[in-house]
């Protein structure tokens, strides 16, 4: 009698094949996965030989799924769950709670979007997700004192000398809006056309370093509304209000899906980052270890992923600072 199964393909290839989506990279997979990149490529084939179709697109180094191999990944990824609950169930590992303390604009336009895959991947951890707009020694004397494991802290990293700090994103800065709003906008041709326009501020992001990386000679523009939290100034754009000098880690989602379009090719390098902020000895404790490791692996992808429609000319900040 033959098994229910035998239409299955190994485990290790359905494993390989999750890894490879989730990262878009071969190499990738194979780091995570302790084996050697022509080992994933051969699980890969079998299993591509296995359904006789074609899973991924291969871009050079990146790869994208096929219209078959987004399909076979939603299955994928609700079989390897079960497979996981019912590890732990028999193994009788008890749940782990990691705390973090993060700033609003990088909890709701990042965090929350992308928590459904930290719970897939770990699912015997839970996250206390604390969304709190102090910053400076407050978070860091919280932190001291035990009341977080982890908190994201956006800053050049010199800020938390006493404690482990690990940067997440390498991202850019550049204009976005909404496409309605670029519709009413007509022409724009040159980087100084935007100055006619309703340029939506945030007082510790001024517009005047992109211009002056665009070679545009203007003061900081006088008009438009001022924000104190990156995530309004979003709003505001998705909303048609204006152009937002947006942190390309913020938009990603909403460029991918054309809720905001890209202006320009231009984009600008900051010396401040957001950086993952633990104290030293926390690290030892694999469910904050696992949190940060994931942090790194998605933050930093979504912010240095390509998104606009034209290939970015990214400036460094520092290059353009005014000389003493």
């Amino acid at each position: 009698m033959s098994s229910p199964y035998r239409n299955v393909p190994p485990l290790n290839a359905l494993a390989a094949f999750e890894a490879v989506a989730r990262l878009r990279s071969f190499a990738g997979a194979a780091n995570e996965l302790c084996v050697t990149q022509s080992a994933v490529s051969h699980r890969i084939r079998q299993l591509e030989s296995h359904y006789c179709e074609q899973l991924f697109f291969r871009h050079g180094r990146n790869v994208t799924l096929t219209t078959k191999g987004t399909y076979l990944l939603a299955g994928v990824l609700d079989a390897l769950s079960i497979l996981q609950k019912a590890s732990l169930n028999v193994s009788n590992k008890s749940r782990q709670l990691v705390r973090v303390n993060v700033g609003p604009s990088f909890a709701r336009y990042w965090l929350v979007r992308v928590l459904a895959d930290f719970s897939r991947r770990y699912p015997e951890l839970d996250l206390e997700i604390n969304a709190s707009k102090f910053m400076g020694t407050y978070k860091l004397a919280s932190l001291r004192a035990k009341e977080w494991d982890v908190a994201i802290c956006y800053g050049t990293g010199d800020e938390w000398k006493d404690f482990a700090a690990i940067k997440l994103t390498d991202g850019e800065l550049f204009p976005v809006c909404s496409p309605a709003y670029r519709a009413s906008c007509g022409a724009l041709s040159r980087p100084e056309d935007l100055l006619k326009k309703v340029l939506l501020r945030l007082p510790h992001e001024p517009w005047s370093r992109w211009f002056e990386a665009a070679g545009v000679r203007c003061g900081e523009p006088e008009q438009g509304p001022i924000f104190s939290d990156a995530s309004l100034m979003l709003d505001a754009a998705l909303s048609g209000q204006g152009i937002a000098l947006a942190r390309s880690v913020l938009v990603h989602e909403h460029l991918v899906e054309q809720r905001l379009v890209r202006l320009f090719g231009l984009g600008l390098r900051s010396p401040s980052n957001y950086h993952a902020v633990f104290r030293p000895e926390s690290i030892d404790r694999p469910e904050v270890r696992s949190f940060v490791t994931w942090l790194c692996e998605n933050a930093n992808r979504d912010s240095t992923t390509g998104t606009g429609t034209a290939p970015a000319n990214v400036v460094p900040f520092k290059a353009h600072l005014p000389r003493p």
